[in-house]
């Protein structure tokens, strides 16, 4: 029953930063206004986010604060499913350092499990958004009454969007959900979807998988939380715990807004970006992926002897690199006493003796005794990649950093930031003072 709760953790487990509790609480930097003091979370932090390819460990702390500040001031830490998976993990947390606060009875609630097609729109969308993501779930819903099943038609959404901060086909509560979610999924029988709607998200189709009856942890809150451990234990003890707490209790408020802000924003570090952004990123940053040394685009072929080999380039020499496992599989089946094994990738000069010896003309190999004839079939790139499929990991390295640095800007210019510089010339590489 609390596999909501645990998922969520998953979520926030990127997103914490370490704290210390040292009388110095300087402050580091100010969003608007609200402080956040100097408790040396650089170090950590750093760790926990190499995923997101922020160099600066401040700016990416900064950067994570700026979300969190946000999501605040759209009041997403106000609505009732965000209260709610707060006050879960606020409670998980508080069992699992054992504070020995007393909870609250577990409450008997409505469960329900739903996919859902969702096509997100920002806050103060236009005319012409609204239009546009109209016309689109109309065709998925017109596909859905001509008989197209609902989890072809979700599969490619479900892959490259993040349709809302709910998790799709995982059980949650109905009083977790905004009311328009609910209000849909309450008429619904299982196996039936609903017409489009739109909510303070976006627009949507939801498909009901089941319902059932089943508590949910309500625990105590945050404050009552930090109010109970302040009325208890010695003072030296109760004030080290009270920070600690309020401190803990504050990263996953924290963490869970920023993780719905990712969600919002699409998500720099959910892998979904298109093909056609990662090759216009690459097209415009093509002198970034030059090689100081050759490469060879292709693959190895391992066979018995040249007759075999013959007859597979034949049939390789047109078919596309992704298709060669294909293509040599159905040659295997038609012809099972000739064995082939094939290694095909992007090969830099010297990491391979056999692409070495005979794309190359340099260097030796030992030929395999049970496939002694192994050729080459591809091409020289001498000066670098043909497209960014060739380097995609650091293409989509470099285009998640380029749109994370867009997104902090963007952000600074709806907050005023003071950076306390003093306090950041007392924090070296390490994250130490």
């Amino acid at each position: 029953m609390y596999r909501i709760a645990w998922l969520f953790l998953c979520l926030l487990m990127g997103l914490e930063f370490s704290v210390s509790y040292a009388e110095d609480r300087r402050v580091l930097f100010r969003i608007d206004g609200e402080e956040t003091e100097n408790s040396n979370p650089i170090n950590k932090h750093r760790n926990n986010h190499a995923i997101l390819y922020i160099t600066d460990s401040i700016h990416h702390f900064l950067y994570y604060k700026l979300k969190v500040a946000d999501a605040k001031r759209q009041s997403w830490d106000t609505i009732t499913d965000f209260r709610l998976q707060c006050s879960a993990l606020q409670n998980e947390i508080l069992k699992s350092e054992k504070r020995g606060v007393p909870q609250k009875q577990d409450t008997l609630l409505n469960w329900v499990r739903f996919r859902q097609i969702s096509f997100l729109l920002p806050q103060h969308a236009s005319s012409e958004q609204e239009r546009v993501a109209r016309q689109r779930i109309d065709s998925v819903y017109t596909a859905l009454k001509n008989g197209i099943p609902f989890e072809k038609l979700a599969q490619p959404y479900i892959k490259n969007l993040l349709p809302s901060p709910y998790l799709d086909g995982e059980w949650i509560p109905e009083r977790c959900l905004i009311k328009e979610f609910t209000e849909q999924l309450s008429t619904l029988k299982k196996g039936n979807y609903s017409a489009p709607f739109f909510s303070p998200l976006g627009i949507h189709i939801v498909y009901l998988l089941d319902r059932r009856q089943g508590v949910y942890p309500s625990g105590a809150t945050g404050n009552v939380a930090v109010q109970k451990v302040a009325n208890s234990g010695p003072t030296e003890w109760k004030d080290s715990l009270l920070n600690k707490t309020r401190m803990e209790l504050c990263q996953v408020s924290d963490g869970l807004l920023a993780a719905y802000w990712d969600k919002r924003h699409g998500g720099t570090k959910s892998g979904n970006i298109s093909d056609k952004e990662l090759q216009n990123y690459f097209e415009s940053h093509k002198n970034d992926y030059t090689w100081d040394l050759p490469h060879f685009k292709g693959g190895v072929i391992h066979c018995l002897n040249k007759k075999v080999a013959s007859k597979l380039k034949k049939r390789l020499k047109k078919c596309p690199l992704d298709k060669w496992n294909e293509e040599i599989s159905a040659f295997s089946q038609e012809n099972p006493e000739c064995k082939v094994v094939v290694e095909t990738g992007l090969f830099q000069i010297g990491t391979n003796p056999y692409v070495d010896k005979l794309a190359f003309k340099c260097g030796h190999f030992t030929p395999r005794t049970d496939l002694p004839y192994a050729f080459v079939l591809g091409k020289r790139l001498k000066k670098g990649p043909e497209d960014f499929q060739d380097v995609r990991d650091e293409v989509q390295r470099d285009y998640r950093l380029w749109t994370e640095r867009a997104q902090m800007e963007e952000l600074k210019r709806g907050f005023r930031i003071e950076i306390n510089q003093d306090i950041l010339k007392t924090v070296n590489c390490s994250g130490k003072k």
